[in-house]
């Protein structure tokens, strides 16, 4: 009996032992990169006709950078609940998200432009993909050249590392920026109607309170996800949303009428045509931008828009090693080794 716990235990540690040397050398056969993105928009006015069809909810895993800077305060004090550490952010979004909707939290109103880990950094092998420090950037030049452009405005700015993978396996990054919509618009760009019927039942809003869902998740100016992955060659896939505001014009039928009930019996007993109605109304536009393309790294690359424009460069960096997060700056400034 003593003989099998040995031969359990033996197998135990054959076992674990083989796991660590396959992670050790997956972990070295991986290749990392380090990846700087500047996004902007066009202001100027353009003669393209923007689609009308509501923007796709994505639920994809992704790695998210910018929630854990932008929501500081998502704490198990504030949120009642365990809350997510910037690892989680970056590794299991979705369910962050859920306990953000659950906790009923507003983010807030703006994103700003520069989205930067308060101090220099660097990747860990088996820590995942890290957000890189402003002073780790290197489109300092490029942003200030653009930004005295006339007709364009800043969205989003930030540099990270991370491994690249195939593109079954590779995890896309999100990227947000700019104002929250969701006062004024739903998820689909129609404006959030106003009910002028609740005045009547005085300032408390007994249906809100009894039957109200979670928070209206954000809609922001600018939303999508990079996919950055590996297939014998380096390759940029994008996949953002741009909202802009508007106006629409739509045609309602007698079936959908403009009108109360009353004021539309009025109006067919004063002989007036209620038929069709047309009525222009304020619109939340989301233009889409999905490109993919193949790059060669260390090149600077733009990819080009009608309203938008993203500047992207993926720089070869020194392979991760297990270092305590004091090295980090040193290591940051250490020279960097072509693989």
């Amino acid at each position: 009996m003593l003989r099998l716990s040995k031969n359990k235990l033996s197998a135990a540690l054959a076992v674990s032992l083989l796991s660590s040397l396959s992670t050790a050398v997956s972990a070295a056969e991986e290749r990392w990169f380090e990846v700087e993105v500047y996004l902007f928009e066009r202001t100027a006015p353009s003669v393209e006709q923007w689609p009308t069809k509501a923007a796709e909810t994505r639920t994809r895993k992704t790695v998210d950078f910018i929630t854990p800077m932008v929501s500081t305060d998502l704490t198990a004090v504030s949120m009642g609940l365990n809350g997510c550490t910037s690892s989680d952010w970056a590794t299991d979004s979705v369910n962050c998200n859920e306990q953000l909707s659950k906790a009923n939290h507003k983010a807030l109103a703006d994103v700003p432009m520069q989205i930067a880990a308060p101090r220099p950094a660097v990747a860990h092998l088996g820590d995942g993909a890290v957000l890189l420090a402003e002073t780790q950037s290197q489109f300092k030049d490029i942003i200030a050249t653009i930004s005295r452009e006339k007709g364009t405005t800043s969205l989003l700015h930030m540099t990270w590392q991370q491994s690249m993978l195939p593109r079954s396996q590779s995890i896309p990054v999100k990227l947000y920026s700019g104002h929250d919509y969701s006062e004024q618009y739903e998820f689909n760009g129609q404006p959030i109607e106003v009910n002028t019927n609740a005045a009547e039942f005085g300032n408390f809003d007994f249906m809100e309170s009894q039957f109200s869902s979670d928070t209206q998740k954000p809609v922001w100016k600018l939303d999508g996800t990079i996919n950055i992955y590996l297939q014998h060659y380096l390759f940029i896939e994008t996949n953002f949303t741009l909202r802009e505001e508007g106006n629409k014009t739509i045609t309602l039928t007698q079936n959908e009428p403009l009108m109360s009930p009353s004021a539309v019996k009025s109006a067919e007993g004063s002989g007036e045509d209620t038929s069709a109605q047309e009525v222009t109304k304020p619109y939340l536009y989301a233009i889409e931008m999905q490109q993919n393309r193949r790059v060669r790294s260390d090149e600077v690359h733009y990819f080009d828009h009608p309203k938008m424009g993203m500047i992207i460069q993926i720089r070869k960096m020194q392979q991760p090693s297990a270092m305590t997060y004091k090295q980090a700056d040193e290591v940051a400034t250490l020279p960097q080794t072509a693989y």
